[in-house]
């Protein structure tokens, strides 16, 4: 049998192989991280649609129900008005 020289392996392909690996594992971790924040994301976009939801049933209701005396005066005191010689006593603990 023959001796056979032994060829330099060229380092270029496995360096190329390990930028490429590391490449991807950082685009993968960037995508996961990405979608992790969209996902919050949509969590709390859904809980504002629901909240504005019931915001706007409520509203419906109201403006669906007859108009009372009672309501009258609950959203004139809501809006600061007073009856004649009525006494508004306001907390100022804050509580």
């Amino acid at each position: 049998m023959a001796a056979r020289k032994k060829r330099k392996k060229s380092i270029f392909p496995k360096l190329i192989l390990v930028v490429f690996v590391i490449y991807a594992a950082f685009t993968i971790i960037s995508n996961q991280i990405k979608v992790k924040r969209f996902n919050e994301d949509t969590a709390k976009n859904n809980e504002i649609i629901v909240t504005e939801s019931m915001k706007k049933e409520k509203l419906k209701q109201e403006l669906e129900a007859e108009i009372d005396d009672e309501y009258v005066i609950r959203e004139a005191q809501n809006q600061g008005y007073a009856a004649p010689n009525e006494r508004v006593f306001v907390d100022i603990a804050g509580s």
